[in-house]
Order: structure tokens, then sequence, then C-alpha cells
């Protein structure tokens, strides 16, 4: 019995296809074409036998993105932290899944971003050993500002006393954020300036 029996037992009984060992930007790859053949069905992204992200499509729209324990845009972040896994897609209908997500176009951009040496990806695991510096608190702070306005200094104070390293600070900060594209292009920016 191999380690996908359990996962393939809890599938629908749908045509899958597995594929084992691939790099993040093969994965995305994979991702955009099933999107441009307005695949429906469910892409599950594992390694070593654990779920690490599943993407639900509906007509080759992205309706749904869970990675670990976090969804929607929150779990972009986790999945751009990948570096290889194996994939299933399992095709066919699904119930409903109300998620409120940027267009697919620009799911895909952000994600395709990490196919590129030094990429957000990269720099989101480095920044998460690395500690608030006073360079990097101003960095937060400014960009927060041009999203939420001046209330943005107050915010960014509560959340250093409490974060224990950059990625920290970022997650939090870009959670503040109301409208979920801003907040994605906010770790962007963060990430830009940053580099």
């Amino acid at each position: 019995m191999d380690r996908y029996s359990a996962l393939r037992r809890n599938l629908p009984e749908t045509p899958t296809m597995f594929q084992q060992s691939l790099s993040l930007s093969t994965i995305i790859a994979r991702l955009r074409k099933l999107c441009q053949e307005k695949q429906t069905g469910i892409l599950y992204i594992l390694s070593k036998g654990q779920l690490l992200c599943q993407i639900n499509l509906q007509s080759g729209k992205i309706v749904f993105l869970q990675a670990q324990k976090k969804q929607g845009i929150d779990a972009i972040p986790l999945v751009l932290g990948i570096d290889s896994a194996n994939i299933a897609f399992t095709v066919g209908a699904q119930p409903p899944v109300h998620m409120t997500l940027p267009p697919t176009p620009d799911i895909l951009a952000i994600l395709e971003g990490a196919n590129l040496d030094n990429t957000p990806s990269q720099r989101v695991r480095e920044s998460s050993h690395l500690l608030l510096t006073a360079t990097a608190k101003t960095i937060l702070e400014q960009a927060l500002k041009e999203f939420i306005g001046p209330i943005a200094s107050l915010v960014c104070a509560d959340h250093f006393r409490v974060a224990t390293n950059l990625a920290a600070a970022i997650d939090a900060l870009a959670d503040e954020i109301p409208d979920p594209q801003a907040a994605i292009q906010f770790r962007e920016r963060v990430l830009q300036r940053l580099s």
C-alpha cells in the first residue's frame, strides 16, 4: 500500500491525475493550464503524504484556496513557500464554495512571481528569520499608510510590540487591510521595498 492509497480512497471516483515531485513553477504552470482549459475540479498539492494545499476550480476560475490552516489570500504565502511537491487533480463537479478571492489572473500572477530568482516566496521564508529592524518598521508603516491612511502608525505600534519576526509583522499588518486584493498588494509592495 503506497502513501497515496488513503488519499485515493477519500477522493471522489472521478478521473484523477497524479504527478510526483514537481517544482513550484511547474505546479503553477499546471494550475494555469487547468484554468485555461476551463476545468472544474480540485487540485491537491501534497508532500510526503501530507496535504499542503487545496485549490478548487470552477470552470477555470479559482474559487477556493487553502494551505495548511489558512484560507483565501492568507494561504498564498504558504503556497509560495512550497519548493517541490506532488499534485493530484480530481476532475468533476463540486459543491459551491463561497470565498472572496481576487480574480484568478491576479492569483496566478502572484504565484508565477515565485518563478524568478530571489522570489517573494524566498523573501517571505527568509523574512521569517529576520528581526524587525527600525528600517523594516519604517517601510511597513509607510506601506500600510498607503492602504489604510494615518491610523497605520497606531496599528503598526500595536503589532510591532507582539510580532516575533518580520514575516509575522507582515502577516499581521496585511490582516488589518479589509480588501483582500489590497492586502495582497501590500504584501507585494513591502517585499519589493525590503529587497
